[in-house]
């Protein structure tokens, strides 16, 4: 489930997501082993999010389990069952406070996945 987390990761930088974050929480939490989380600049850039992230999955053969919020536009969820990805604008983002609630979580560092996109340009 690493290796998903980090190819929608990898998705989400590519199209220019911002405060990514990416959270294990296998050891406290029965729901999933990984949370990202990630703003969109516009309505429009959370729903090009949301779809790219299951798209790119998709292509390497996860498909979404489901795809929440989708009418909204301010707060998507991508349920990969082992990797949710949670998709905000900034307002939805500040309003539900998600990264508050994961803040005993261990949060990875992703450093190393820009590095990788710097290295394919």
């Amino acid at each position: 489930s690493y290796e998903v987390a980090c190819a929608a990761v990898k998705a989400l930088m590519k199209m220019k997501g911002n405060a990514i974050k990416l959270f294990c929480v296998k050891e406290t939490s029965s729901v999933t082993d990984y949370y990202i989380t990630v703003t969109g600049r516009s309505k429009t850039q959370v729903s090009a999010l949301a779809e790219e992230v299951a798209y790119q999955l998709g292509l390497s053969g996860r498909d979404a389990a489901r795809i929440e919020g989708k009418r909204g536009d301010s707060w998507i969820l991508v349920d990969f069952i082992d990797v949710i990805v949670q998709v905000f604008d900034s307002e939805s983002r500040s309003f539900y406070d998600f990264d508050r609630l994961l803040a005993e979580a261990e949060q990875i560092d992703i450093s190393h996945i820009e590095e990788e996109l710097d290295n394919e340009n």
